[in-house]
């Protein structure tokens, strides 16, 4: 008897556990990685200069009506998307058109989703350019609403254009992102994802999974998962690539607070430090990622330098492939760097010799050639 109700009990939490919406987690998230996600909207105190917070996740969605089918009673227990937007407004246009494409790209994610553009505050005089006119146009799949009612649901929830609102299946605001930027869809999408698709289908946030997004370039869904997890040599690596895909400025600030853990006790004579080899680990897949990915980007290309010094301070043999990418890392770097780094091409040419491995001693010879000219 004890162990069916331990059983039945176990089912149980699995069940919750699987159906939780981790609500800080995405909060997090997003401010971390979303510059237009909002917690709510400023607001002057009444007869004052001060300006406060009204803060809105968390908080039950007014009440709307558009249509018999759109509002918000016809709507609970469905997730909702409120994109507020007009014709006169340039960044509205374009995140109506992004929401779309987003939902033809991932159709999993929006399976019992409402999307509604709100055409609010429409100011076009002579309107002659009507949104209806123009959404059709444009062939956007989810349905577009106007009018009083239109506006007064933008009022009241202090809607800009553009703004969107994010409405779980309770009613409740879950999220709200103001103004275009190119990541806003995106980020629409991994809301939903992380708070609809991940509890009901029961994602787990392991190594496995995020490698099988990875896989898919779903890199945002795969760092959403890395956020959950502790870190460690194959998460931090597994980052680190998500970051190189999703945001360079990202991935760059990511490298330094991985410097900044395993280099804290570096002594004054470098000469002397060996990094662990946890570190080493972590040091030599990003410089090999770096390396092939062809990046441009001089910040990135820093890391790669930078994590290859920290590969060749291991007391380990060196092999000409070592020697071979920190001397094109230097080069492709900074002009500074570029001496530096065709002596490290010719220090690969000699270890390639000393193996006795003529073909690489000919193709290094071609590569340096090349960076000579």
């Amino acid at each position: 008897m004890k162990k069916t109700i331990g059983i039945v009990v176990g089912v149980l939490l699995s069940i919750v556990a699987a159906q939780a919406q981790d609500y800080a987690a995405l909060d997090r998230f997003m401010k971390k990685y979303c510059q237009n996600w909002k917690v709510g909207y400023q607001q002057q105190v009444a007869g004052t200069e001060r300006w406060e917070l009204v803060e809105q996740l968390g908080q039950p969605m007014p009440e709307f009506y558009f249509t018999r089918q759109l509002n918000s009673k016809k709507l609970r227990g469905k997730f909702v998307v409120l994109n507020f937007w007009a014709t006169w407004c340039g960044g509205c246009r374009i995140l109506s058109c992004d929401i779309d494409t987003m939902m033809r790209r991932d159709p999993g994610v929006y399976e019992g989703v409402q999307v509604i553009g709100v055409d609010a505050n429409e100011t076009l005089a002579d309107k002659g350019y009507k949104a209806e006119a123009w959404w059709k146009e444009k062939g956007i799949g989810y349905p577009t609403v106007g009018g009083k009612n239109a506006d007064a649901c933008c009022a009241a929830v202090n809607g800009g254009h553009p703004t969107a609102i994010l409405v779980d299946d309770r009613g409740m605001i879950r999220g709200r992102w103001d103004a275009w930027s190119p990541g806003v869809a995106s980020a629409i999408n991994l809301a939903i994802w992380a708070l609809k698709t991940v509890p009901e289908q029961g994602i787990r946030a392991d190594v496995e999974n995020v490698k099988k997004y990875m896989e898919n370039g779903e890199f945002l869904k795969a760092l959403y998962l890395l956020e959950l997890m502790p870190e460690n040599r194959e998460n931090s690596i597994l980052r680190y690539k998500c970051l190189m895909i999703t945001n360079t400025r990202d991935a760059v600030a990511y490298f330094e607070k991985l410097k900044q853990k395993y280099e804290g006790d570096k002594p004054a004579d470098v000469w002397s430090w060996v990094p662990d080899e946890e570190y080493l680990g972590i040091a030599r897949e990003i410089a090999d990622y770096i390396y092939v990915s062809s990046s441009s980007d001089m910040d990135v290309l820093k890391n790669g330098v930078d994590a290859m010094r920290v590969v060749m301070s291991s007391r380990a043999a060196k092999s000409y492939s070592d020697y071979e990418k920190l001397g094109v890392l230097r080069v492709k770097y900074a002009e500074a760097y570029r001496q530096r780094g065709l002596d490290m091409l010719k220090m690969a040419i000699n270890a390639a010799e000393k193996d006795g491995n003529e073909s690489e001693v000919k193709r290094l010879q071609k590569k340096l050639e090349s960076y000579q000219r």
